[in-house]
C-alpha cells in the first residue's frame, strides 16, 4: 500500500515533468528509487533542489529510511501509458473532439512500434447520458499472467463543461517476448472499431 500511495503522490506533484512511473528497491541501508520522467529536469530542479524536497517528503511521509532518489529518462514517451493519459486529458481540456483525440494518440504509439495498444473514453461525450468509445489496434492482451508482464495501462479523469470524463491507456511494446507469447506480430496500425485514423492530431499550444 505503502508503494502505491508513494506512486499517486510522485505522479501528482511531478505531472508537470511528465512522469511515467518508478522502481523502488529497499536495501539495507536505505531505498533506492528511480524516477522515469519525461523531461528529467524537472525532477532534479535548479542545483538539485526539487530532488531534494521529493527525498524529504519521502522520507517524512511514507516512511522510507533513507531514500536515494534518481531520475532516467524516458526513451518512448508513446509506450508510457501515464504520458499518454496525459496528452489525452489535456487535448480534451482544449476543446479537442474525443474521436480526433482518440485516433491521433493511437496512430502516434502504433506508429512508435507498439505491439498493440487500446484507448478507452468514457463519460458525457456528446448527450447527456454517459457512454464510452474504444480506438484499439494491432494485438493486445487482456486477460492471463501474461498481462502483468507485458501490458502497461493508465487512468485518469478530466472534468468538461458536459461533466467528468474517463480516459484509460493500455499499450505493449513490441518485443521478441511479446511476439511469442502472442504467436503474432504486428508492425502496422490496424484499423480501429471506429474507421480510419486521422493522420494528423492536436497542436500543443
Amino acid at each position: 500500500m505503502g508503494k502505491v500511495l508513494l506512486d499517486e503522490y510522485l505522479g501528482e506533484s511531478l505531472k508537470a515533468a511528465g512522469y511515467a512511473g518508478m522502481d523502488l528497491v529497499t536495501t539495507p541501508i536505505g531505498t533506492k528509487i528511480t524516477v522515469r520522467a519525461l523531461r528529467p529536469g524537472l525532477v532534479i530542479g535548479r542545483r538539485g533542489s526539487r530532488i531534494r524536497e521529493v527525498s524529504r517528503m519521502i522520507e517524512e511521509e511514507f516512511n522510507y529510511r533513507n531514500p536515494s532518489v534518481s531520475v532516467e529518462e524516458v526513451e518512448i514517451p508513446e509506450f508510457e501509458p501515464r504520458i499518454m493519459v496525459s496528452q489525452v486529458t489535456r487535448a480534451l481540456a482544449r476543446g479537442y473532439k474525443y474521436r480526433r483525440v482518440g485516433f491521433w494518440v493511437l496512430r502516434s504509439i502504433m506508429e512508435s512500434g507498439a505491439a498493440g495498444a487500446e484507448i478507452i473514453i468514457s463519460g458525457k461525450l456528446r448527450t447527456v447520458r454517459s457512454r464510452y468509445e474504444k480506438f484499439s489496434a494491432g494485438i493486445l492482451l487482456k486477460s492471463g499472467d501474461l498481462v502483468e508482464r507485458f501490458v502497461r495501462k493508465a487512468k485518469a479523469s478530466v472534468v468538461l463543461k458536459q461533466g467528468k470524463v474517463g480516459v484509460k491507456v493500455s499499450v505493449a511494446p513490441a518485443s521478441p517476448e511479446y511476439e511469442a507469447a502472442t504467436g503474432k506480430r504486428s508492425t502496422v496500425l490496424a484499423e480501429s472499431d471506429l474507421g480510419e485514423a486521422e493522420t494528423e492530431g492536436p497542436k500543443e499550444r
